[in-house]
């Protein structure tokens, strides 16, 4: 077998795993990769953070947060403050570790010609 078919072997099967992770129902959504990404570069944002970042209406982003945080890849925390209540949205490990992976995908499948 030469190095091109390799390559070619290499790259289907990568684009095969990126394949099945996005086709886990809560990774189906854009939306909620960009809400992964985004926590996953700063650790916590607030839901009007999140709200800027994704253009989403509140009850649209509160959605995608729920089934982010009934998958185990998100903490949602109501912080009160003298100016009233803060939502706070921090990535747990499992949602690093989907990060990880994807952001891992992605370098390899790039690094081929």
């Amino acid at each position: 077998m030469d190095a091109g078919s390799n390559d070619s072997n290499r790259l289907n099967d990568l684009l095969e795993t990126l394949g099945k992770q996005l086709n886990e129902p809560v990774m189906k959504s854009t939306a909620r990769l960009i809400i992964v990404i985004s926590l996953a570069i700063n650790r916590k944002l607030s839901f009007t953070d999140l709200l800027t970042i994704t253009s989403l209406g509140k009850g649209s982003l509160s959605n995608h947060l729920e089934k982010l945080q009934n998958n185990g890849l998100i903490k949602i925390k109501t912080v009160f403050r003298q100016n009233g209540p803060r939502i706070s949205i921090e990535i747990t490990e499992n949602g690093m570790e989907a990060y990880r992976n994807y952001s891992t995908l992605l370098r390899e499948l790039t690094s081929l010609k």
